[in-house]
């Protein structure tokens, strides 16, 4: 699912809008697993990423994305600050 999203996009207000898309999305297609592609180029001070999120706001939404009961794959994803990228991963 891709959502345009405003630069500077705070923890919380991510966190609200990928609570609600997702809320939508398991309840239409009840998947039975999960893969999650956890980047890390929406960290705030990414090279090129224009989001101010932080690692625990990643983490708040994997947290919620575990809640719903299901095996879950989480794979590291990209980022183009190495050390946003090892934090994130580590988190």
């Amino acid at each position: 699912m891709n959502i345009p999203l405003r630069p500077g996009i705070s923890d919380d207000a991510f966190y609200e809008l990928f609570r609600d898309v997702m809320a939508g999305v398991m309840s239409k297609y009840r998947p039975h697993a999960l893969v999650m592609q956890c980047g890390a180029d929406s960290l705030c001070y990414d090279k090129l990423g224009q989001f101010n999120l932080s690692v625990r706001g990643h983490g708040r939404c994997l947290d919620y994305m575990l809640k719903f009961g299901i095996p879950t794959i989480m794979m590291g994803g990209g980022g183009y600050t190495i050390e946003n990228v090892a934090r994130c991963w580590a988190y």
